[in-house]
């Protein structure tokens, strides 16, 4: 296989600065956005405007993966864009660089991106998201004392520990005590874990009551299910799909499944994670097409054209998964539906181009 030229990384690093202009005005744009729905809150508990803005700041990530299809459609088509409108890809189509070999100079920030999406979903995206949000919860006093392990919890004469919370919503290695009028522990229930339902009740997992008295002990059978006090409370409830990585969103989908609960909404989340990249690849080929086109030639329409089909693509989308999940098919098929029908476009777009 030959090697990359200049002329190929030429072209590459145009699509690039491409890449870096529009994820620049995109992330400003929707970080706008973001950071006025923030200062909605802005004055509740101890929430102030650099909590807001650092809320903002460390969704950043997030935000750079919802946007990744537009960002490598319109870097694309910009960085071909300003190669033609200088002549440029005439120049190199005249000294013999053929559409293929262009088209392999384009996809290399592409392949990029196929390296970089799962890193960012596994290890940098959740973690600075979960992060945010946790911080933003305790500033708006939207729980006792949350922290990284578990937190305590008190109504009157009952108080509930919690070990952990897995998934960002399952609580685990619960003990809820129950206090007698001079204070002293009546009982105790100790669970393994507990199963939010829909209801706010939780169904407790392993769990058993020990009454205490003067005559000593007493182990008895635990309620199925414990109600807490804090149903209207935000920081037990489904988690937020960008503050899971691709392992803990595949636990959780393990979890509901194990649990009985429906899962679909989250599995189709999962796979719609790996099909993002590949979304993003062509969504990017389909600018290719404006490499035989010069500014005067139809610069203008095949920009316009990529961004019609980008926005078209984008509700298509959404559409199909909706519908997949109203008729119960399988959530891997209809997360990769989408990309399947968009790469016979790009073979139909890309084929009268060779």
């Amino acid at each position: 296989m030959m090697g990359f030229t200049k002329a190929d990384r030429y072209v590459a690093l145009a699509v690039l600065r491409g890449y870096g202009l529009v994820t620049t005005v995109l992330l400003v744009l929707f970080s706008l956005f973001a950071f006025r729905e923030e200062l909605e809150s802005v004055g509740a508990g101890a929430y102030n405007a650099l909590g807001a803005l650092l809320f903002v700041a460390m969704t950043t990530p997030a935000r750079i993966l919802r946007l990744l299809p537009f960002v490598t459609l319109l870097g694309t088509a910009y960085g071909l864009w300003q190669l033609a409108r200088r002549s440029e890809l005439l120049v190199l189509r005249a000294a013999g660089a053929s559409l293929p070999r262009l088209a392999m100079a384009t996809l290399l920030p592409g392949l990029l991106i196929l390296l970089a999406t799962p890193v960012m979903h596994e290890y940098l995206s959740p973690r600075l998201y979960a992060g945010a949000t946790l911080a933003r919860d305790m500033a708006l006093g939207r729980a006792d004392e949350v922290a990284g392990r578990g937190f305590w919890s008190r109504s009157e004469r009952t108080l509930i520990e919690v070990g952990g919370l897995e998934h960002g919503r399952v609580p685990t290695d619960l003990r809820i005590y129950e206090l007698g009028e001079d204070a002293t522990v009546a009982s105790v229930i100790l669970a393994a874990s507990a199963d939010p339902m829909p209801d706010g009740s939780w169904r407790l997992v392993g769990a058993e009551r020990r009454r205490f008295s003067r005559d000593g002990m007493v182990r008895e059978p635990a309620p199925a299910r414990w109600r807490p006090w804090w149903v209207e409370e935000t920081f037990l409830r489904a988690p937020p799909v960008d503050s899971l990585s691709f392992s803990d969103l595949a636990g959780y989908v393990r979890y509901l499944k194990d649990t009985g609960q429906p899962a679909a909404r989250w599995e189709l989340a999962f796979w719609r994670m790996w099909a993002l990249p590949v979304t993003a690849v062509l969504l990017g080929l389909l600018a290719l097409p404006m490499a035989r086109a010069t500014a005067r030639q139809g610069g203008a329409r095949y920009a316009a054209l990529a961004l019609g089909t980008g926005l078209a693509y984008y509700f298509l989308e959404q559409l199909l998964g909706n519908f997949g999940l109203v008729a119960q098919l399988p959530p891997a098929g209809v997360a990769f539906l989408p990309p399947m029908l968009l790469l016979a476009l790009v073979w139909v777009v890309l084929r009268p181009a060779r």
